[in-house]
């Protein structure tokens, strides 16, 4: 059998607040072990296998320090990967879980890094691409005729203008990769979401460029006035003035970004701002088909039709970018290796708490790597003895001495959950038409009662009527093969302007969200949005059993109007309140009847940024992959 290696390798900074220690880590896992565990840290079925060396060597001078320290990289990279060699020609015995002895060839398929390093390891400079020749008509980069390269050019026989301008090649005569069978380094250079994506095109290139384009103030504006929505980051102070960003900071601007632009931008910068979204919404897919790769080219292939509008407008000069030109890598790297999520830069970032930062801590910080590996050794052993009584105890307790006797009682699972103790029980009807603004709540109650429980209602309602208010429903989304493998919860919340305790602080604002909510039954079919209607939640509730019987929690929403407006330049939709005599257009719903949570946002233009009461709205697709996979059209 053959057991594809998978590579990782990047430097990090112990220290905290003083000292410039840092240390480079390489971990290595098998193809073999499936994503899903290998994205767990907690699981160890990635290992640290070295520190790197990491020498200021100022030994050599300014000039051929860099090359030296890259030839330096590539000199213990071989010394550590020396093993691989025998035993991906020769192969070894290996006993499997399943106690069966297998030849193994371990072979290198992947190497998982960020682009600087991947640079690096490929042997070119920081401003190619390390899997294509660009010059070359994006020509791959092969093993065998890089190695020829590299002879050619350490014995004279290549020009270093053709070497280092056409190739951009870096004098490493002796890469580790030269040594090890069967691989390919250069195409197991796998896509990176965070820094190519999230980081380099979209931080770095589009907000850059659209901050040039609408100016700071004006961005800072629209961000500070964004709708909630439950769990989605409110950037108060704007973007302009934060220093410090994450990969999850990107990802919060990503779900606003397109509805913040809007309107504000000439409409070929909405068109391919919206195809960089869309190309790395479908990069984080964790499964593909054929269609939604399909999908994936189409959004870059509309990027580059409308790139040149920021050429046009003067806030950038060229496209000459690497991390731009790796987009067109990532649909070929997804065909040979499957999705990109499952080779995240995201997770050796993760490793290094546990493998490197936790060691550091402790050591005494003098001769920190030699007492760092003594702690990790001992770590491990205790780990595998206690994975070890585990397994001993699992085993012991498998067949229960009365298994005869047990039962499983079905469970009747719904796609809502309520908080078991009611947070304001015996709300008078009256306090909800003020605080929530639930002006049609008693003739919605009413209308609803006769509908589902005909002849039940055992009096009229009036507003001095009670009855138990929640502060939120969260809703259940089912597990999407092809999004997330683990069912989630998502919370829709209720909520009336709270006052604080503490006079100097100011009242916790009104939260009263949005969802898609079924209509009509009969056209509903589980995908899509037919069937559907957009509702804002003002009031989640249970009917008094005093009043009438009902098994689900209620809620009381105002529809916008159905989803027919299209808007063409966002591929989304346009939308606007419903109303009827005058008034909201009210009704109540069961919460069954509720699918996903969604987030509009309000239609800005160029003279206002937003009003109080706005009354156009977008429904925003990019608040999670979830809504993302069910509005694509």
């Amino acid at each position: 059998m053959v057991a594809p290696v998978i590579l990782t390798s990047d430097k990090t900074s112990l220290s905290q607040f003083q000292g410039d220690q840092e240390v480079w880590p390489v971990y290595l896992t098998l193809g073999d072990i499936s994503k899903d565990i290998r994205q767990q840290p907690s699981k160890h079925a990635s290992i640290l296998i070295a520190y790197l060396s990491i020498s200021k060597l100022e030994c050599f001078s300014c000039d051929t320090r860099s090359l030296e320290r890259y030839r330096l990289f590539h000199y213990c990279m071989t010394q550590v990967l020396e093993p691989l060699v025998s035993a991906g020609k020769d192969g070894v015995d290996v006993i499997c879980l399943d106690s069966r002895v297998r030849h193994m060839h371990p072979i290198l398929a992947a190497y998982v890094t960020d682009f600087p390093e991947q640079c690096l390891v490929s042997c070119c400079m920081e401003n190619r691409c390390p899997k294509c020749v660009v010059r070359r008509n994006d020509s791959p980069r092969e093993r065998d005729s890089t190695m020829e390269y590299l002879r050619q050019h350490s014995q004279g026989e290549l020009s270093s203008d053709r070497f280092e301008g056409d190739l951009g090649l870096r004098a490493i005569y002796q890469p580790f990769w030269s040594t090890l069978p069967h691989n390919d380094i250069f195409l197991g250079m796998t896509p990176d979401i965070l820094h190519q994506l999230h980081k380099g095109v979209f931080k770095d290139h589009i907000i850059s460029w659209c901050t040039d384009i609408m100016g700071e103030e004006a961005l800072d504006a629209r961000f500070k006035l964004m709708s909630s929505y439950a769990g989605l980051r409110h950037f108060k102070k704007g973007i302009s003035k934060q220093k410090q960003w994450t990969g999850t900071d990107y990802r919060e601007l990503q779900r606003v970004f397109l509805g913040v632009i809007a309107g504000a931008v000439d409409n070929r910068v909405i068109a391919a701002v919206r195809a960089v979204l869309d190309f790395i919404y479908y990069a984080q897919y964790q499964s593909h088909t054929a269609n939604s790769l399909a999908r994936m080219h189409a959004a870059l292939a509309s990027f580059h039709d409308n790139k040149d509008v920021f050429v046009e407008l003067g806030v950038h000069e060229h496209f000459n970018i690497p991390k731009i030109h790796s987009m067109v890598h990532y649909i070929d790297s997804i065909r040979l290796f499957g999705s990109a999520d499952r080779f995240n830069t995201e997770l050796p970032e993760r490793l290094h708490i546990d493998l490197a930062k936790r060691a550091y801590c402790a050591s005494n910080r003098r001769n920190y790597i030699i007492q760092m590996t003594t702690w990790l050794r001992r770590q491990e052993s205790l780990y595998i003895k206690d994975a070890y009584l585990h397994c001993r105890s699992d085993s012991e307790d498998d067949i229960p001495a009365n298994s005869h006797q047990l039962h499983t009682m079905p469970r009747q699972i719904h796609r809502y959950f309520v908080p078991k103790i009611c947070s304001c029980p015996n709300i008078p009807i009256q306090r909800l038409i003020e605080n929530h603004g639930a002006s049609h709540f008693i003739l919605a109650l009413q209308a609803f009662v006769n509908e589902h429980l005909p002849g039940h209602l055992h009096r009229l309602l009036n507003a001095q009527d009670r009855i138990d208010v929640y502060k939120y429903l969260s809703v259940l989304s089912p597990a999407r093969p092809h999004i997330t493998n683990s069912k989630h919860f998502f919370k829709l919340r209720a909520s009336p302007v709270v006052a604080s305790r503490d006079p100097r602080r100011p009242p916790a604002p009104a939260r009263f969200d949005t969802a898609l909510v079924i209509e009509n039954r009969e056209l509903y079919t589980g995908k899509g949005i037919a069937g559907l209607h957009v509702g804002e939640v003002k009031v989640v509730f249970n009917l008094p059993s005093r009043l009438a019987i009902f098994s689900h929690p209620l809620l009381y929403i105002h529809w916008f109007r159905p989803l027919q407006t299209f808007d063409d330049n966002l591929q989304t939709f346009r939308l606007a309140r419903s109303s009827r005599q005058h008034g909201p257009h009210a009704v109540i719903v069961p919460a069954t009847e509720v699918i996903h949570p969604c987030h509009v946002i309000p239609r800005f233009t160029r003279q206002h940024h937003v009003v109080d009461d706005a009354e156009q709205f977008y429904l925003n697709k990019y608040i999670d992959l979830d809504l993302f996979e069910r509005l694509v059209l």
